[in-house]
């Protein structure tokens, strides 16, 4: 199975597994024995209502009978990065600023391909959101983008069309 194949999988299983957004989030376990750690969550977090928002997301996936001892939490860039580290396209935690300076180039969105990625939220520092393609939709053919969407939502795959995004970016590591 190559790299690309492998990540594919790896963002729709995080899908699946109903993988949570959590600030600074790179793959921790949600439950760990068939526990919450909510001081855990609320150390990461930036403040107590964003904590709540995470805590109420969580029994959200409880009360609609989700397993969620396979889910793991992400911020956005922190989906991604727990690959690339692990397969050793990068060597350390990188935002979602950092990971748009490491592309290579720019495709259009109708050119997009399983692998690239997507930006919004731009700031003085650069991009603040980071997105996965992860293939396409049946029925349309757009792009569906993979991303730890915020608290509320949790790893989610979307078309493109509906996320705002406003810049695109394709490394050379699945080539």
């Amino acid at each position: 199975m190559s790299k690309l194949q492998r990540f594919l999988k790896y963002l729709k299983r995080q899908v699946e597994n109903h993988s949570l957004y959590l600030w600074g989030g790179q793959g921790e376990y949600v439950e760990k024995k068939g526990r919450v750690n909510m001081q855990f969550i609320a150390s990461m977090e930036q403040s107590a209502g964003t904590a709540k928002t995470v805590a109420d997301k969580i029994i959200d996936c409880y009360k609609n009978g989700f397993n969620m001892a396979k889910a793991r939490f992400f911020d956005c860039s922190g989906l991604g990065v727990y690959f690339f580290l692990k397969y050793g396209f990068i060597e350390h935690d990188m935002t979602a600023a950092e990971l748009y300076r490491r592309c290579k180039s720019h495709p259009s969105p109708d050119d997009l391909k399983p692998g690239d990625m997507v930006f919004k939220a731009k700031t003085a520092n650069g991009y603040g959101h980071v997105g996965y393609c992860s293939g396409y939709d049946e029925t349309s053919g757009e792009p569906l983008i993979t991303e730890a969407r915020g608290r509320a939502y949790g790893v989610q795959t979307r078309v493109y069309s509906v996320g705002e995004w406003i810049d695109t970016g394709r490394t050379d590591w699945f080539e």
